[in-house]
């Protein structure tokens, strides 16, 4: 009986392989990829205003996603909402990564965004030599995929049953990534500045606060010794912390 499920075990993996080698083959072939696009990376950007304004990085090896190399850039230089920009800003930052050796080099690299990414994408490759083919996937008016595009043009996939699949997934997951990691980092940028309307309290002194405590539910219940452990924070500060909570929960009764 064993035997068996390891035969079939064995069957369906080898479909399933050679069922996402024949996609890849197909994307290959359509979009006019010279080798097979293996290792997929795919980019997205979301923000907040002009608060939180990260690009998250997926990728799909073989045709399906490796998390272990799903990767988030927060920008440090766009300080206002400007996804071409944050797209830039996140490319370069890759292809820096890429040139030193520390990340895979991709077969394909596909931007959430259409043209407008493509081509600002595209300038930035120029500038840096590098040859990585890069396409955009594109979006119809309700937000769902409808095709790639190249410099060339528009690439049909919808006829591709497998292709169009396999896009669809890559653009949900790193939409669901990125849009995701964005909300945590709003969540930990707002328990950040909670802690800095009491006075004495800084960006820096706020995250030893929360790191060491796990997070704002831990400080809320920290008495003023728990606090003084903490490097920098001395009794003055600590009283002001332990008020501040007391203040807070008084006034939600």
């Amino acid at each position: 009986m064993a035997e068996e499920n390891a035969e079939q075990k064995c069957r369906e993996y080898k479909s399933s392989t050679s069922r996402n080698e024949n996609t890849l083959y197909r994307l290959a072939k359509i979009a006019g990829l010279e080798v097979l696009p293996e290792r997929i990376e795919a980019f997205d950007i979301s923000n907040i205003g002009n608060e939180n304004i990260v690009a998250g990085m997926v990728v799909f090896v073989n045709g399906k996603p490796s998390k272990s190399d799903y990767r988030l850039f927060r920008m440090k230089n766009v300080e206002v909402q400007d996804d071409y920009a944050s797209m830039r800003e996140a490319l370069k930052r890759h292809l820096a990564h890429l040139a030193d050796g520390t990340s895979v080099m991709p077969d394909l690299i596909l931007l959430d965004g259409g043209r407008g990414h493509l081509s600002t994408i595209s300038e930035l490759f120029a500038e840096e030599n590098c040859s990585i083919p890069l396409l955009g996937m594109v979006k119809d008016d309700k937000h769902r995929t409808r095709a790639l595009v190249s410099e060339d043009g528009e690439i049909d996939i919808l006829s591709e049953r497998d292709v169009f699949a396999l896009i669809y997934r890559i653009q949900e997951e790193v939409h669901r990534y990125t849009v995701g990691s964005m909300s945590r980092a709003k969540r930990k940028t707002e328990k950040t500045s909670v802690l800095e309307n009491i006075k004495g309290i800084g960006p820096a002194k706020a995250r030893s606060i929360l790191h060491e405590f796990g997070g704002l539910a831990g400080v809320k219940n920290a008495g003023e010794e728990d606090l003084m452990k903490i490097k920098g924070i001395n009794e003055e500060t600590a009283k002001a912390i332990v008020e501040y909570f007391a203040a807070k929960k008084g006034k939600t009764r």
